[in-house]
């Protein structure tokens, strides 16, 4: 029965929803494969650590989190939870709860979040269950009073799934499969092939032949795709309609003869290819040159002296990846006394971030150096810039507002890498951030706004996704626990100092690998006590 508890856990880690279960305290006691998309990282490493805190960056429970109820055994309510992931994207997922026999929680989070560019797409991947990282060992009894909830489990999915044994009598079906082929919800004791529309055994049955994994049915004018997996006695048979996708490969293998012959053409035109190719090494060497010039103006746009105080500490770093690159930090002191600090990061590299990043440093000085509300200050950019990017590019910012007599630090994001704040009162770094997309790419788009008071010894390290995203040769990112360890320790040297252990520690990371993307960080540290 073991191995049963086993083969019914596997199909956790088969469905797209994040599905993780925790204990009382919030510790999380298992979570399947889909968290790597949220966190990065492995389901391994998330075990034993807080939900809220490893999965949403929050320092506290979720707003609205169910745990209590399901605690009082009262009936919790769908929630969303409204998240920044690893990579700096925004997402929303609608996140149901339920309490486990065990007496844990368990919540399934589903991505709500809008995606434009699915329908962009010909063919939908397909969707393979895979079985990874057994995580409960229970016995007989256990197996038992997990069956319901693991059918709630099935009919959350958007596949349809079918538990068959090996008398070819339907053990379990979903909601999803009942409906692609019809079968009444009350109706017990089928044969799987009935379901089908079979009178007897479908000939290509996996019973038949060991070998077959996958088949196709007909139902109902659709076209079923089947996936088959073995466990143990039963097979469980994972079903997509796939009429529009066959659809569609059938219109790629027309459109595939008309490409053999462009081909042929194309193969034609290789002779001139190649007599084009000295001509473009030396228009290379000319974009090569202008590179190089763009970078050097590229220099000259950013701050060429920071803040001077007694009572704080500055220092910032650039490095792109390329010649020229769209990184970007500014000083901005305005007519009052206050300073707008910024720290951005714009899509792609070269000489077409290059442009979009010196627009955005002239828009923050014509048009905002006199706004104190970081959240105004970010929508009026996103509006001038969505009127003057005609590119797909876009840009992150993180931008602060700063008093430095009374030492408050206002801020606000669009859709940019956390700050990380050093209080030197509790030794802890928090991340930080604000609601808000990219600049350039939608309009009226609203930006949320906080404030930090920094005190004698914080620090406020801003940076761009460059930094964290640092490559080893063997593909693992920098990431925050390394960044957050370094901040840490070197939290009582000079700012300058504190960027230079810390980049010198990224490059033996990355044993001399080449950065993939640039790399800004500009660093504010309160080192006296606050002016009244």
């Amino acid at each position: 029965m073991e191995n049963k508890t086993n083969d019914y856990m596997l199909l956790l880690n088969f469905i797209d929803e994040v599905l993780f279960e925790v204990d009382e305290n919030y510790r999380i006691v298992f979570i399947n494969n889909r968290c790597k998309s949220l966190t990065g990282k492995s389901s391994e490493r998330l075990e034993g650590k807080k939900c809220y805190s490893s999965l949403f960056q929050l320092t506290e429970p979720c707003e609205n989190c169910q745990l209590d109820k399901l605690k009082q055994n009262k009936l919790p309510v769908d929630i969303t939870h409204d998240t920044i992931t690893h990579r700096g994207f925004r997402k929303i997922y609608k996140a149901r709860f339920e309490k486990t026999p065990s007496g844990n929680f368990a919540e399934i989070l589903t991505d709500i979040t809008e995606n434009k560019k699915v329908v962009d797409k010909l063919v939908h991947q397909t969707k393979e269950l895979k079985a990874k990282n057994v995580i409960l060992n229970l016995q007989k009894k256990e197996i038992e009073k997990k069956h319901f909830f693991l059918e709630k489990v099935l009919n959350s999915t958007d596949e349809g799934i079918m538990v068959v044994d090996n008398q070819l009598n339907i053990i379990n079906m979903n909601y999803q499969i009942k409906e692609l082929v019809g079968v009444k919800s009350g109706q017990k004791n089928t044969k799987c092939y009935h379901a089908y529309g079979f009178e007897s055994q479908c000939p290509e049955c996996p019973y038949l032949d060991k070998t077959l994994y996958k088949s196709s049915r007909k139902v109902n004018g659709k076209n079923l795709t089947v996936y088959f997996n073995k466990f143990e006695s039963f097979m469980v048979e994972s079903v997509r309609d796939t009429t529009r996708e066959l659809y569609l490969i059938d219109e790629i293998k027309k459109q595939q003869k008309d490409l053999s012959e462009k081909q042929r053409q194309m193969s034609l035109l290789n002779q001139d290819l190649s007599k084009m190719n000295e001509k473009l090494k030396k228009a290379q060497e000319v974009i090569d040159d202008e590179l190089r010039q763009v970078g050097e103006i590229q220099d000259s746009l950013l701050p060429s002296e920071l803040p001077e105080r007694d009572d704080y500490d500055f220092a910032a770093f650039y490095i792109p990846a390329e010649q020229a690159g769209g990184d970007y930090y500014d000083c901005i002191e305005m007519s009052n006394g206050y300073w707008g600090l910024a720290v951005a990061d714009v899509s792609g590299h070269g000489i077409p971030a290059a442009v979009i990043m010196a627009i955005t440093r002239a828009i923050m000085r014509s048009y905002t150096y006199d706004v104190i509300s970081p959240a105004e200050a970010l929508g009026m950019m996103n509006e001038i810039l969505c009127e003057n990017i005609y590119t797909n590019d876009f840009v992150t910012m993180f931008y602060t507002v700063m008093n430095m007599d009374e030492g408050v630090l206002h801020y606000s994001s669009a859709g940019h890498n956390p700050l990380l704040f050093f209080d030197k009162s509790e030794m802890v770094v928090k991340r930080i951030t604000a609601e808000g997309l990219f600049l350039g790419a939608f309009d009226e788009v609203e930006y949320g706004e906080g404030k930090i008071e920094m005190n004698e010894g914080d620090i406020a390290f801003m940076y761009t996704d460059g930094l964290v995203e640092a490559m080893n040769k063997e593909g693992e990112l920098y990431g925050y626990d390394r960044l957050i360890s370094k901040l840490i320790m070197f939290n009582e040297e000079k700012c300058s100092d504190l960027i230079d252990y810390i980049m010198d520690d990224v490059k033996e990371f990355c044993s001399g690998r080449k950065f993939d993307d640039d790399i800004t960080i500009f660093v504010i540290k309160k080192t006296g006590g606050r002016n009244v």
